[in-house]
């Protein structure tokens, strides 16, 4: 539990700390023009955003990793990494000055996990000795750019990113490293909160600066992860499944441009986000298709790590065909006729039906919500006495957020409901009534009330997704950027806990996912009746703030 509050930490403070950062770097002209070629963005754009990466992750380090001097070398190396992107950030550079201090970097990671392991083995070939060292100095610095190379559109890369962090906290849960839990976890919540900027339509970019950090960060973390601890072995093997898109993005564009006769480390739009943007496909969803076939990726890569090897890496194989053929099979896909069975069922849907759902579902699932909040605010069993100070930090952080942005953007501030709903669920420790049968009611059998939230939630959400047009007509988009990012880290974080053995992982997956679906009801109730919604943004602080007086009396 106390890695989790980390990562909220390290997301409120990103959340908190990015708006300034954000006007500093536009007061100084650190932004990133359009060039009407290459670049996707119409508008001029902070970046640099990988400062902010930076900042929080070096801080949780030194504030929750005792053991700074154990991880010098991995700091020298992010500090170069972070130093050379912040460089051509600034004022750019060539590839082959970014060649050589990344070569710097990687050694100093090279010498961080050479104590870990004796030889590697990729695709059940095993190396030792030098010829291991220069794989795996090729792998470092291949898979430190293929994150500077897939930063194409708005937050494609700390999305990935985010995903992989997710699959390899889940790992170090299992394998009880302490260093990469406090990276990893800080990691997670920072690259959350960033999200919520970076995220389309973006307000900061990553920049070199981020692209590189993440890169190094998510490198160096897989390749400790890879290592056997009873046999010694670095298995590259999974390393390469988990980071598939980055890296066979990459792979696939270098050998193209070969071929091409053209310079391999010249840019062009033959990356596969350029292919599928390419197709008239909306910014927002194109991030969405690579991102979710990350997280294809991640769930082979568990189930190659804890089940079976061989049929990982027929799975592995059978999934890149499509990412490297995906120009084509894209062209195939948009020449055929689009099905027209969803706009003929939206239009014969009887109108009364979507009158009696605003006027009496949605109302009558608001009172739900309400009175289950009141429930477990009752009911809970609460969190140690050790926990209450972060709490109160990361909920005083989100009330000066929320003070400062408000007025200037409502709509930009919401997502801060679904951190208050997460913090009030991770404070009331509720489980031991949202897991408890209800008896009462006869034909259901071992419904609890984790499940009785769910399952109304879900048709309520899903019904206004299917008849949003009928129901409210120019109205904001219900899911975010960053929405449909939270709905691929759900997914992916119920995928690893049933592939992971670690005793009640469920735990966490089912908290944010009720947290999200209760956050989302929260968006429709305010896009069917606007007035309601400074109530209802007061209300989750509310619950919040009782729920922590609650812990402090009892």
């Amino acid at each position: 539990m106390q890695y989790l509050i980390v990562s909220f930490a390290a997301l409120v403070i990103t959340v908190f700390i990015t708006p300034y950062f954000i006007g500093i770097l536009n007061k100084i002209r650190i932004i990133d023009e359009p060039d009407g070629k290459r670049k996707v963005h119409s508008l001029a754009m902070p970046r640099m955003g990988g400062a902010i990466i930076f900042i929080v992750v070096i801080s949780f380090l030194f504030i929750f990793y005792g053991d700074i001097n154990s991880i010098r070398y991995f700091l020298f190396g992010t500090v170069i990494i972070f130093g050379l992107g912040s460089f051509d950030d600034l004022f750019g550079t060539v590839w082959s000055l970014k060649f050589l201090y990344q070569s710097l970097a990687a050694v100093f990671l090279l010498v961080f996990i050479y104590p870990e392991f004796s030889s590697i083995r990729i695709f059940e070939i095993e190396i030792e000795n030098i010829p291991a060292f220069i794989i795996l100095f090729i792998f470092i610095v291949g898979s430190i750019n293929s994150f500077n190379l897939l930063d194409g559109l708005d937050g494609l890369a700390s999305g990935i990113a985010l995903i992989v962090s997710v699959s390899l906290f889940f790992i170090s849960l299992n394998s009880l490293n302490p260093f990469l839990l406090v990276l990893l976890a800080t990691l997670i919540g920072c690259l959350t909160g960033f999200l919520k900027y970076n995220a389309f339509p973006a307000r900061i970019f990553l920049g070199d600066s981020g692209s590189l950090l993440i890169g190094y960060f998510i490198t160096g973390s897989v390749l400790i992860l890879s290592v056997k601890n009873a046999s010694d072995v670095l298995d590259l093997t999974f390393a390469i499944i988990l980071l598939a898109v980055p890296i066979a993005d990459t792979l696939n564009v270098m050998v193209r441009r070969i071929i091409r006769g053209r310079h391999p480390f010249l840019a062009d739009k033959t990356h596969i986000h350029h292919i599928i943007f390419s197709k008239n496909i909306r910014h927002k969803t194109t991030v969405f298709i690579i991102t979710l076939y990350s997280l294809l990726f991640a769930a082979n890569a568990l189930y190659y790590r804890f089940y079976s090897e061989f049929y990982g890496i027929v799975i592995f194989l059978l999934l890149l065909i499509p990412l490297i053929f995906a120009n084509r099979l894209l062209g195939f896909i948009l020449k055929k006729e689009r099905l027209l069975i969803y706009g003929r069922t939206i239009n014969r849907f009887p109108q009364f039906l979507i009158n009696y759902y605003k006027v009496l579902v949605v109302p009558i699932t608001a009172i739900f919500v309400f009175s289950s909040f009141i429930f477990f605010l009752a009911k809970g069993k609460y969190l140690n006495a050790e926990f209450l100070v972060p709490s109160f930090v990361i909920i005083a952080l989100l009330l000066i957020f929320t003070i400062i942005n408000y007025k200037r953007n409502k709509f930009f501030t919401d997502i801060v409901v679904f951190f208050n709903v997460l913090l009030f669920f991770i404070i009331t420790q509720s489980n031991n009534v949202l897991y408890k049968d209800i008896s009462n009611l006869p034909l259901f059998g071992n419904l609890n009330y984790h499940l009785l939230i769910v399952g109304i939630l879900l048709p309520v959400i899903a019904f206004f997704l299917f008849f949003r047009d009928r129901i409210q007509q120019n109205r904001p988009m219900l899911l975010t950027g960053l929405d449909l990012v939270i709905v691929l880290l759900i997914i992916l974080l119920s995928i690893s806990s049933n592939l992971i053995p670690i005793a009640k992982s469920y735990l966490i997956t089912d908290t944010i996912f009720r947290s999200f679906l209760i956050y989302i009801f929260y968006k429709i109730v305010i896009q069917i009746q606007p007035k309601f919604r400074p109530s209802l943004y007061t209300f989750s602080f509310l619950t919040v703030i009782i729920s922590q007086t609650i812990l402090i009396l009892s």
